[in-house]
């Protein structure tokens, strides 16, 4: 149990180009004073109430919560009862994300304020809690930030009601396929999406807006995806998943199993002891 008296507030900065810092905090008698970021401030409250004003209007956030802050909204906040107040907070480089979140909408779009500060939104407090646990070098990379923090642009624009979904076209742009072709022959790497652009010379975000269009998917997500296909093939012959997992440039098996469970639901080990007791 948090006694009284205990504050904590613990920074972690990415291990990644993408510009995020985490803070996972615990408050019980401390008060934010009124003060603006420069950043995306995105949350989630985990337990306790969170009370605060932005922008002039009153909020209490309740245990599952959404709080946004948009670069420039002065707000405070402290412990809305006597519960210790715990919560995590995204900082976003506000440049990145609002390139990215150009890439998920028409480009006549400028504009990607919240209008909302506080909410409830499941799918969005999942993104924000899984972000936050990408800071740590060992269990993920630089592809995996900007895909999730493409899912949380995206999600943006959909609460916006301004997303253009994927599309997919059959005749593909020859600078595309030669993306494409990259990937394939690179694909046991960490291929980066700066590579990719360098090798069509193509802005990055760009880059993501005609790839998604042509291929039905971002460029993070089509390599995740090529990988563990590639990796329930490899399954298929008995090698080991810890053995597999190198191979396909994972840090471990554990950090395969995360994005092979979400694709088929099971472990690569529970995958490979089904096809085997079938035999």
């Amino acid at each position: 149990m948090v006694s009284k008296q205990q504050n904590s507030f613990e920074f972690k900065k990415a291990e990644s180009p993408i510009g995020m810092t985490v803070l996972n905090a615990v408050m019980t008698d401390f008060s934010y004073s009124e003060h603006a970021h420069e950043e995306i401030a995105v949350g989630v409250t985990l337990s306790g109430i969170q009370e605060f004003t932005c922008n002039g209007s009153l909020f209490r956030s309740h245990p599952g919560d959404i709080l946004i802050f948009n670069p420039g909204d002065v707000h405070n906040g402290h412990p809305g009862d006597n519960d210790a107040l715990k919560y995590t907070m995204l900082y976003l480089d506000r440049r990145d994300f609002y390139a990215l979140a150009a890439s998920t909408v028409d480009k006549k779009q400028p504009c990607f304020r919240m209008p909302e500060t506080n909410f409830r939104d499941n799918v969005l407090k999942k993104m924000i809690l899984e972000m936050s646990g990408l800071v740590s070098p060992e269990t993920s990379s630089g592809l995996e930030y900007e895909q999730l923090q493409y899912e949380i642009a995206k999600h943006f624009s959909r609460r916006l009601g301004i997303f253009i979904p994927d599309a997919f076209i059959e005749n593909k742009d020859s600078l595309l396929l030669r993306a494409r072709d990259y990937i394939l022959d690179n694909i046991t790497r960490d291929i980066s999406i700066e590579e990719l652009c360098s090798l069509v010379n193509i802005s990055k975000f760009h880059f993501i807006r005609l790839f998604r269009s042509q291929f039905g998917m971002t460029p993070h997500k089509y390599i995740l995806n090529q990988k563990i296909n590639m990796v329930r093939q490899a399954l298929k012959t008995g090698a080991p998943p810890s053995m597999v997992a190198q191979d396909f440039g994972f840090f471990d098996a554990s950090h395969m199993n995360r994005h092979f469970k979400r694709t088929y639901g099971i472990t690569p080990k529970q995958y490979q002891r089904q096809l085997f007791k079938r035999e």
